[in-house]
């Protein structure tokens, strides 16, 4: 949890997945040779929502964070300033539209359970 909040881009933003190895970047591909279980399409490796915004992943991981440092071990004062620079994004972006937890493939939308996660990143 704490290397994860040492991964911070410039601006105090996180990336919502990685793949297995760390990679930032998961280029989706779709595989039209393949058909999926039961001859579904399309297959596709990577995820096109790589890099999409999804608010809701700062009150997720700033409740474990809470939690942790409550129940568990305290959490490294550089981990604290890493915290600040996340709540401080979540502060100029919480009202943007994004694509939630949901990954909706089109337009960004106002979801509330973003709203309500990005409450709990700063009420924590």
């Amino acid at each position: 949890m704490e290397e994860r909040c040492k991964d911070l881009n410039e601006d105090g933003s996180l990336n919502i997945m990685y793949s297995i190895d760390g990679h930032k970047e998961l280029t989706e591909i779709e595989l039209d040779h393949l058909e999926g279980y039961l001859g579904s399409r399309p297959v596709r490796i990577g995820n096109g929502a790589y890099d999409h915004l999804q608010l809701d992943i700062y009150g997720e991981l700033l409740d474990a964070v809470y939690l942790f440092n409550k129940l568990g071990s305290p959490i490294s004062y550089d981990t604290w300033v890493n915290i600040k620079k996340m709540v401080n994004y979540v502060c100029d972006n919480w009202d943007k539209p994004d694509m939630s937890i949901w990954e909706v493939r089109g337009k960004q939308q106002n979801f509330t359970y973003s709203k309500i996660m990005c409450w709990v990143a700063v009420d924590r």
